[in-house]
């Protein structure tokens, strides 16, 4: 019996990219200004303007440019993997005799929509294949080899 499942705390991040480009430049605007802000509430003498805080809040944001827009390639980066790994875990539909797995969302009477397994899974995964033989089709492939103690073939037909 499987334990049930633990509900988590997720953050959904918007998937709208005229979304994420205001987030963006919200955090930048804000992190640019934030110095003079600071100053503007607690030394209201100083004006907002100063070239002091032009210098910081221009240096302030440059940098949450950069490390922002880094963070937002790298989320999206994991959301498109997450998604990947959601559709490899879902169950594929493989044909029982020949073995071809149907594409995700296609119709399974159109021929196109089947797919050998190997080159499904080395377009969708970083897997290598390498290819043998397991024993029993060995015996049906080769019935006249058998296969030694030392894991070498023998022909019995000589």
């Amino acid at each position: 019996m499987r334990p049930p499942k633990r509900k988590s705390l997720s953050l959904s991040f918007p998937q709208s990219i005229p979304i994420q480009i205001a987030i963006y430049a919200v955090l930048v605007i804000f992190l640019s200004n934030l110095n003079s802000l600071v100053d503007l509430v607690f030394h209201p003498e100083l004006p907002y303007w100063d070239e002091k805080h032009l210098i910081v809040g221009g240096v302030t944001g440059f940098i949450a440019f950069v490390v922002f827009g880094f963070l937002l390639l790298y989320v999206r980066n994991l959301h498109d993997a997450l998604t990947k790994i959601k559709s490899l875990e879902s169950i594929l539909p493989i044909c029982s005799n020949c073995k071809k797995i149907r594409k995700p969302n296609s119709d399974p009477s159109e021929q196109g929509s089947w797919q050998e397994i190997e080159p499904y899974i080395t377009e969708n995964t970083s897997s290598r294949l390498s290819h043998g033989v397991c024993p029993q089709c060995f015996a049906v492939l080769y019935p006249r080899v058998t296969i030694k103690e030392d894991g070498r073939p023998h022909s019995s037909a000589h």
